[in-house]
């Protein structure tokens, strides 16, 4: 069990990112995985497996949301558990339909399978999503995170 300040730091806010361009779903992964590194949360080599990862398993949630992570194998690389929230100007084109949002995982154990499924329900809940998509103000996005984690 997580305590409330371990869940406050699960994503801060130099972890979020509101006017990001991509070209493509692999510069898209790129900034998530940079963010993580950037933050301290994963090593580079966690960042590479995240893409290696969504070649093989593309991460679209539905809904312009993807959430790229790494491999099982990656986890060694990850220093705590982090989130990083990128929005972009233009959605960017993935498999199956065009994303506008990436919340990047890194995770140590299984934490990312709690984490996806609260951010899974926090995307049908149709004024989440439209805040997630739309809010300038990253103090909001967080705390919409948090509380659904």
């Amino acid at each position: 069990m997580e305590t409330p300040s371990q869940m406050a730091d699960l994503l801060q806010l130099a972890g979020i990112t509101l006017d990001a361009t991509a070209s493509s779903r692999e510069e898209a992964v790129s900034i998530c995985g940079s963010l993580l590194v950037d933050l301290g949360a994963v090593s580079q080599e966690y960042a590479d497996a995240m893409w290696e990862r969504e070649q093989v398993f593309p991460s679209e949630l539905g809904d312009g949301f993807a959430i790229p992570h790494g491999t099982d194998e990656s986890r060694q690389h990850v220093m705590f558990d982090q989130l990083v929230f990128v929005r972009f100007t233009e959605p960017v084109s993935w498999v199956n339909e065009d994303i506008s949002v990436c919340v990047g995982i890194a995770s140590q154990g299984d934490g990312h399978v709690e984490i996806l499924g609260n951010l899974a329900d926090l995307l049908m809940e149709e004024e989440s999503a439209h805040t997630l998509r739309t809010s300038s103000d990253p103090e909001v996005i967080r705390d919409l995170i948090l509380k659904g984690a």
